[in-house]
């Protein structure tokens, strides 16, 4: 608690708490309501939890977590501003659709970012404690049907992918690939959640690793733009078939598929 200085008669000082109407510590409880609601709300669209298209409120979300009004405000207007929240008409806002050019647009960007970002970290180089926690990571797998697993492998997922942009030592590009793993979260949430792609992402991150840790710049850019295409294929077909988006307009989308990688990427000779 923060303290403060009351003056006795007799000249003596004597340390009180500050009173909790302080704008100071209002200000900052205020901030960090507004954050906890942010990551929560956030957090719930991403893994799915808020599917996409469901109308939201500030007082079903204010129910929903427990949190005060103000901060699930401040929160949505965040959200809106990071495209995840929609309000284009004057009903309640909802959680931002889904749609093929979603999809292509953010695997476009990443097509363009990341395997230029492996290829740097194999050239500029790993230590030895990162090319281990790579591999373990490669080696994340889970259940069907268990939304905790998922979620866990989801992370290890963006974790991979951050871990090989950190290593590039470009910040400006870190940060931007940060974002767009970011969005990838909730595609990927949707596109592979009925189907296990265990073994492809153990296969491949461990290849590509190795490229990594070798130093081949274009051995690890090569696989990685070979994952990127594979995903984009399964979340766009998942996209096709979900009841959910059955009433969604996709026909300004392009629904042609991308170059089908092959299933088995045959290791470096």
């Amino acid at each position: 608690m923060a303290l403060q200085k009351k003056h006795e008669r007799n000249g003596t000082v004597r340390w009180i708490g500050r009173s909790s109407s302080d704008p100071t510590t209002s200000v900052d409880r205020g901030a960090n309501l507004s954050e906890r609601a942010y990551q929560l709300i956030r957090s719930e669209i991403l893994f799915y939890q808020l599917p996409p298209g469901c109308r939201v409120s500030e007082a079903s979300l204010t129910a929903r977590f427990g949190l005060r009004q103000a901060a699930v405000r401040s929160a949505l207007l965040r959200l809106m501003q990071e495209g995840l929240i929609d309000r284009t008409d004057e009903r309640s806002p909802r959680v931002a659709p889904l749609t093929l050019k979603d999809v292509r647009d953010i695997y476009g960007l990443r097509a363009l970012v990341e395997p230029h970002a492996a290829a740097l970290a194999a050239e500029t180089g790993v230590a030895a404690d990162g090319i281990e926690r790579l591999r373990e990571i490669s080696c994340s797998h889970y259940e069907l049907r268990n939304h905790q697993e998922f979620v866990t492998f989801l992370r290890a997922n963006r974790e991979f992918n951050i871990r090989v942009a950190g290593a590039s030592g470009n910040a400006r590009l870190v940060e931007a690939i940060a974002h767009l793993q970011d969005l990838t979260l909730r595609v990927l949430y949707v596109g592979i959640r009925s189907l296990d792609v265990s073994d492809w992402f153990k296969e491949i991150h461990l290849q590509i690793v190795d490229a990594i840790e070798t130093g081949n710049g274009a051995r690890a850019s090569e696989l990685w733009t070979t994952d990127l295409r594979y995903g984009e294929r399964l979340i766009c077909d998942a996209l096709l078939h979900l009841p959910e988006l059955s009433e969604v307009n996709l026909a300004s989308a392009s629904v042609a598929p991308p170059p089908v990688a092959s299933k088995r990427i045959q290791p470096r000779q």
